[in-house]
């Protein structure tokens, strides 16, 4: 059993402020695209003209692209989240910059302390990457983008999975106590 100390509260409250928001995030981006509206579809599904243009962002209301608080709640709350998962990110590298981390602990392998740091670090990017693609497919005003907003998303699933998947198989396998620490 690993009796390594666990990491400070700020950085346990933070991290799991994160997990919150980027599954917030997750749901409504994919209820967004499963909207029976068509808002946020945009991929040119047969709805006229406009079709595939500006996620649904209602250009026939005398302006071009996302109007903030505008009648499409559900891209606002979007947005919004997206924005909180970015002060989210930055406030826990503020945050890991200025403290130290526990040791490692003492049950994890020269090769998974590698895998988690690369892991963590890949994470930490695709926290910005994710939303800035999002920004710029609004920003775009098409759904060009989509492609590069999709792939930070299966990018960010992916890290998930390699993040997670070691947790699990010391929970569940080694039976240790490594998911105790950031809880």
């Amino acid at each position: 059993m690993s009796s390594s100390p666990g990491y400070r509260p700020l950085t346990k409250v933070l991290h799991w402020s994160a997990v919150v928001a980027f599954a917030v995030q997750f749901a409504v981006g994919y209820a967004l695209d499963a909207s029976e509206s068509g808002r946020g579809r945009g991929r040119g599904r047969g709805r006229g003209e406009e079709s595939g243009h500006g996620r649904g962002r209602g250009r026939g209301r005398g302006g071009d692209g996302y109007e903030p608080f505008g009648e499409d709640a559900l891209l606002t709350v979007h947005v919004l989240v997206g924005a909180l998962v970015v002060v989210l990110g930055v406030a826990r590298l503020l945050w890991r910059r200025r403290t130290d981390l526990p040791p490692w602990a003492p049950t994890l392998t020269a090769f998974e302390r590698r895998f988690a740091h690369r892991t963590e670090v890949a994470l930490y990017a695709l926290t910005f990457v994710v939303p800035v693609t999002g920004v710029l497919l609004l920003a775009s005003d098409d759904d060009g983008l989509l492609w590069a907003h999709v792939t930070a998303q299966v990018l960010f699933l992916a890290g998930l999975a390699c993040h997670v998947g070691p947790v699990l198989k010391h929970r569940l396998v080694d039976r240790d106590r490594l998911l105790r620490r950031m809880l």
